[in-house]
């Protein structure tokens, strides 16, 4: 097991406004040894550090799309621009692209109008501490070294019946719990209930609302499935501190895994 000890979604700024490159490390990678990918939350994050560091404003929410594969990708070239907003907040959009080939596109709002009051009315559900909770691996294949040997992992609760399930993470290494940090975790989305995971599942798009960042330690990830149609799957989740405080809201819509078609007989 290797924790990395660096922010392996932090950009490196290139010449010229709004250019950013993120080398990628073995810890931004899930998929089997031999065919690691760029996690699409790493991803969002590295955008998201692209468009904080460009604006020198802080995260509101962010979209994106999952635009083309990241196999044994070495490096993300990323461009940012603001494209609209006012005195306060400001609309950004961003993309990543691969030897000119885009792999993500994203947009974002960042900035806050100050002074404001801050009113929480999401409830962290009853459910076991992290030390109380069911320590279970992950089911995503992954190479040792990358992006789950970064983190913590207990099953809270679980209703497979109702599409919800309630997880707690922690970053190995104490990584703050900021905007980029969540990116990371909300991403996990498919794993949340059986009939998501598997292969040939995939995330198409993900959205992080970001309310407020709080000290390193345990995040409650409570991820409710809305529906599966048309082989797609879309539902959102909460995200809380462990003292019960809303951090972020985050929605994902994902292709579900393939479903083996019976054999008609001539």
């Amino acid at each position: 097991m290797t924790t990395s000890k660096v922010p392996f979604w932090r950009c490196v700024p290139k010449e010229g406004a709004g250019r950013f490159l993120l080398p990628i490390m073995p810890a931004a990678t899930v998929g089997p040894e031999g065919a690691p990918h760029v996690m699409g939350g790493v991803a969002l994050a590295a955008l998201i550090d692209a468009m904080e560091l460009e604006s020198e404003l802080p995260l509101q929410y962010a979209h994106v799309q999952f635009l083309s594969p990241t196999q044994h990708v070495e490096e993300l070239e990323i461009s940012c621009e603001q494209c609209g907003g006012g005195r306060a907040i400001a609309q950004y959009a961003a993309s990543a692209h691969v030897n000119g080939r885009p792999t993500h596109r994203a947009s974002a709002a960042l900035g806050a109008r100050e002074p404001s009051e801050q009113t929480l009315f999401a409830e962290m559900p009853d459910v076991p501490a992290p030390d109380e909770s069911e320590e279970r691996a992950h089911t995503y294949p992954v190479a040792p070294g990358g992006l789950l040997d970064q983190m913590d992992y207990r099953i809270a609760a679980e209703d497979n019946a109702r599409g919800l399930q309630a997880i707690w993470t922690r970053s190995r290494a104490g990584f703050a719990v900021d905007a980029a940090w969540l990116a990371i975790i909300s991403d996990f989305f498919l794993g949340a209930h059986p009939g998501a995971r598997g292969p040939g599942s995939s995330s198409l798009d993900a959205m992080l609302r970001f309310v407020q960042p709080c000290e390193p330690g345990w995040v409650l990830s409570v991820t409710d499935f809305g529906a599966y149609s048309r082989g797609v799957v879309h539902g959102s989740a909460r995200h809380f501190s462990e003292g019960g405080r809303l951090l972020a809201i985050s929605s994902q819509s994902g292709v579900l895994p393939r479903t083996p078609q019976a054999s008609s007989e001539a």
